[in-house]
């Protein structure tokens, strides 16, 4: 069970870069900005301890400057260090809130493309773009409504047409059923997730 929690984590740790062509710049430049602050930071405030070692004539002093600063850069750049791990950890989550769901909507259109609108956009509980995605589920939602509606006048106008078309009259009775025929066609190709029955 262990085993499998692990895999589970990994695989999850795994999917984290999922647009490499967008996270890569971000995270390349937020973590070059925070290095510019950091190194600026750090000569601030390692710059009074420097210029005593260095310009100081008393060597007491120039021997306790240069062992703090020494100490202090050391650590300082330590910290800076895991602190910049730490910022690309969770830009990369951060991230990924946001690259996820546009992958999400990628599949999505990509099935609406091909005319199967089967596909909702389903994100998950942090995730980013969710008025978007519900605006993309309300526009499936609507074309789903749509072809129930048209089915149901396609049955009408076929129940009608049986009913008025006159026995002279084949060749345009014949006309309008080729027509309903293509229209259902067409409603045939799209798919949806759920159809509603003619009449409801």
């Amino acid at each position: 069970m262990a085993r499998a929690k692990m895999k589970t984590d990994n695989r999850s740790w795994k999917n984290l870069p999922i647009r490499k062509d967008i996270l890569a710049p971000l995270i390349t430049a937020n973590l070059i900005l925070m290095a510019a602050i950091a190194i600026v930071l750090v000569a601030g405030l390692l710059s009074p301890l420097y210029y005593d070692m260095l310009r100081s004539e008393d060597l007491w002093v120039q021997h306790v400057s240069g062992s703090l600063f020494l100490i202090l850069l050391q650590r300082i750049s330590m910290a800076m260090f895991l602190i910049l791990v730490a910022a690309a950890m969770h830009q990369l989550v951060l991230s990924n809130r946001f690259c996820g769901p546009l992958v999400n909507f990628g599949h999505t259109f990509e099935r609406m493309a091909r005319g199967d609108y089967s596909r909702k956009v389903h994100l998950r509980k942090r995730d980013f773009l969710k008025p978007e995605a519900d605006q993309v589920n309300a526009i499936i939602d609507r074309l789903q409504a749509d072809s129930d509606k048209l089915s149901i006048y396609l049955d009408q106008l076929e129940q009608t047409l049986m009913r008025l078309a006159p026995d002279d009259r084949t060749t345009e009775t014949e006309s309008f059923r080729q027509t309903i025929a293509a229209c259902r066609a067409i409603i045939a190709a799209r798919k949806f997730a759920t159809l509603a029955p003619p009449g409801r």
